[in-house]
């Protein structure tokens, strides 16, 4: 069974072998072109990436895609472009920063902070309605406490044989 199983692996990964490199067509260059460029941040100012920075003749951009297609062309996996520009550049040219060191900071600090905000809000929120609700239950016991008030009574059947 083993053999059967070894001659059925050989036969079917055979024409694997025989073959160095698969050719690149145009739209898988054109893919990786696209992918890599808006994942890369313009350091021209404008905010955007390599593949979208609206300046036409962008004194960044369009050197870095003229260098990003050498690579492609020069069949460089998409790892070791980001690898080389990264080198070249520095990790600002990356438009979200890598999830490791220091920039998990980046990554973790705004969702905590919002966290931490709808948190205080909802306390904030919870004590002004259980302060409306104390004054209200406050006010209610006042009133019951002065229709038991035996002076009270007293008081007002005083004012009103004097009314009379």
């Amino acid at each position: 069974m083993k053999t059967l199983l070894f001659l059925f692996l050989l036969v079917f990964t055979a024409p694997a072998w025989g073959v160095e490199n698969i050719p690149l067509t145009p739209q898988v260059k054109k893919s990786l072109f696209n992918d890599l460029s808006s994942k890369l941040a313009c350091l021209c100012g404008c905010g955007s990436t390599v593949k979208s920075c609206p300046h036409e003749q962008c004194s960044f951009a369009v050197p870095v895609r003229k260098e990003i297609q050498q690579m492609i062309d020069t069949r460089l996996a998409y790892d070791e472009i980001t690898a080389r520009l990264v080198s070249a550049r520095g990790e600002a040219i990356l438009a979200l920063p890598a999830f490791r060191g220091f920039n998990i900071m980046a990554w973790v600090v705004p969702f905590a902070v919002i966290l931490l905000v709808g948190y205080a809000v909802a306390v904030l929120i919870r004590n002004w309605s259980s302060r409306r609700r104390t004054a209200e239950t406050e006010a209610n016991t006042v009133s019951k406490v002065r229709e038991n008030d035996p002076y009270l009574k007293k008081m007002r059947r005083e004012l009103e044989k004097f009314e009379d």
